[in-house]
């Protein structure tokens, strides 16, 4: 199967750093969230087919505010928002201002925006104390989610697919796994296809389901 065309436009519109800076909802958000090391901005480029919308840096921690991403994927399609949260676990911020992130997450996740989750984690960890209170809080605020797995590329198929039969085990049905590698290119169709509502793909929607 040919790789998918990048979104039709995918553009930063704003950071928001409290709840009141939030944009509009369109009906539909994807929200990015993960560790800081974990390949969020990697991964938010591969998936709107973009270098360097979503910055990446070899710092951990430098997203430090929610950043909203207006995309179009392709041609009859409605605008959705992609929402880059702050990372968690490694960030080299001060104390405080990483303090401060954690009620900011909380508080856009708790809004009611249609979103849905694309949780992010290396393919090469076991799940932590961090990413099992995530899940716990997008099942109490009922935000649907995708425990998405990055950076296959530093495993091997068979090692990837014990670690995805692995977490699904331990999810015990809360969420779906998916794999992905930006480096290689590999699982946006199937990130998309899970992930993206009919009337927010447009002509990509028919390209997804092979007709």
């Amino acid at each position: 199967m040919p790789t998918a065309p990048p979104a039709l436009s995918a553009d930063f519109v704003l950071g928001a750093a409290s709840a009141r800076q939030f944009p509009e909802p369109l009906g539909f958000e994807l929200a990015f969230l993960g560790r800081s090391n974990c390949g969020k901005s990697s991964l938010l480029n591969y998936f709107l087919g973009r270098k360097g919308l979503a910055r990446v840096s070899s710092t951990p921690g430098r997203t430090r505010e929610v950043n909203f991403f207006k995309v179009i994927l392709a041609k009859g399609a409605e605008p959705f928002w992609v929402a880059d949260l702050p990372g968690y676990g490694f960030a080299q911020a001060p104390k405080a201002q990483v303090e401060a992130w954690g009620p900011l997450a909380e508080s856009y996740l708790a809004a009611k925006r249609g979103q849905k989750a694309f949780l992010l984690m290396d393919a090469r960890r076991k799940l932590a104390d961090e990413e099992r209170l995530l899940l716990g809080l997008l099942g109490d605020l009922s935000v649907p989610l995708i425990l998405v797995l990055t950076k296959c590329d530093k495993l091997t198929r068979s090692e990837t697919i014990k670690r995805r039969k692995e977490l699904e085990r331990e999810l015990g049905g809360r969420a779906p796994v998916a794999l992905s590698s930006a480096l290689k290119g590999q699982g946006r169709e199937g990130l998309m296809a899970q992930a993206i509502p009919s009337a927010f793909l447009g002509s990509m929607g028919a390209y997804l389901s092979g007709k």
